[in-house]
């Protein structure tokens, strides 16, 4: 099956192409969709919907020939910051987004906490035609005091998996993407798809 995936991160390209082995799945780059989508809902649900939906109407317009188009929207909530960052992780700490900046500001507003727990959501959002469907995955974890692991992106160096003692930075990549959130949204994607 031929899908886009309403991205052009080269993490979250090799993630989902290392998962989703059986269909060809194309960046936005692949489609030449250009434009900035302005991500102004106020879920991870409303955001992935917004993605998905603009590439549709792109591909819809340019006549493209594809079976679907998927957007994710991931978000890290940590429980003593009350679900903070959530749909702000991305640009958490301001322009220019810069996930070093980020994780310096989680862990200077969690000095001092002794409840670091927090969880990973990736919500995904399927069009095919006109149905529309949503998937989520997740994987509980705490936040690590330091920084550790040169791997990943974004916060992995901060988030320590429920069941490891390492952080998502510091695990093999094959391992992150067999337990991450994204990975459990994709599986679920995998099961519609091929439902």
């Amino acid at each position: 099956m031929k899908l886009v995936f309403a991205s052009n991160n080269k993490h979250k390209l090799e993630e989902v192409r290392a998962i989703l082995t059986g269909h060809e799945v194309l960046s936005l780059n692949d489609i030449g969709f250009v434009t900035d989508i302005d991500e102004t809902g106020d879920t991870l649900e409303a955001n992935s919907l917004i993605k998905a939906r603009a590439v549709a109407d792109f591909i819809t317009a340019q006549a493209l020939s594809v079976e679907g188009i998927f957007s994710d929207d991931t978000g890290l909530e940590i429980d003593a910051l009350q679900g903070q960052p959530g749909v702000h992780t991305a640009r958490w700490a301001g322009e220019p987004a810069n996930d070093a900046n980020n994780r310096r500001k989680a862990l200077t507003l969690l000095q001092g906490q002794t409840n670091r727990s927090a969880r990973f959501r990736t919500v995904i959002t399927l069009i095919r035609g006109e149905q529309v469907q949503q998937v989520e995955g997740r994987v509980e974890g705490v936040i690590a005091t330091q920084e550790s692991g040169n791997g990943g992106f974004g916060y992995d160096p901060l988030f320590m998996p429920e069941g490891y003692d390492k952080t998502f930075a510091e695990l093999p990549a094959e391992v992150k993407n067999s337990i991450s959130h994204r990975a459990r949204a994709m599986q679920a994607l995998c099961k519609v798809i091929d439902g």
